[in-house]
């Protein structure tokens, strides 16, 4: 990536703070010339990145911002910052189902209104998603091409 710019951050600390930060990608989506389609899924990532910020981290930012790849591209990001540790094993967290300590049981799955694809949604709908370790948490940044990379 040679260029990039953040566009606009959003704190996350309630339901309410994920739907705004939700509805804010959309709209710099559409605003950037992704298709409906498109600027949807950027929105679903979005979601899913301030929910687990929300779930697992007590709080943070998202950061939307825009790139350029000098053969991909123009993409839209979409960061979600905390002071929480980094995620363990980031591999294992992308599985359906499954955090960074393993397979999650059924019951918990219940209790927490969710199939636990969470990571693993933003990754199917990103074409990039990364792990930065901070000096004080992490950014797991995703980031969506407006032509998608085969």
């Amino acid at each position: 990536m040679i260029t990039s710019f953040p566009v606009a951050r959003h704190r996350v600390h309630t339901e309410v703070d994920v739907v705004a930060a939700r509805r804010a990608a959309e709209r710099l989506a559409l605003q950037e010339g992704f298709p409906r389609i498109a600027a949807q899924e950027i929105a679903l990532v979005t979601s899913e990145l301030a929910w687990n910020l929300v779930r697992h981290a007590g709080g943070g930012e998202i950061e939307l911002g825009m790139t350029s790849d000098p053969v991909a591209g123009p993409a839209l990001t979409i960061a979600a910052i905390d002071g929480a540790p980094p995620i363990a094993d980031l591999e294992t967290a992308l599985r359906d189902g499954h955090t960074a300590a393993g397979p999650i049981p059924l019951e918990e799955r219940l209790r927490r209104r969710g199939l636990g694809s969470g990571l693993g949604a933003a990754l199917r709908l990103s074409d990039r998603l990364v792990q930065e370790p901070l000096p004080k948490g992490k950014r797991i940044v995703a980031t969506r091409f407006l032509v998608r990379p085969r």
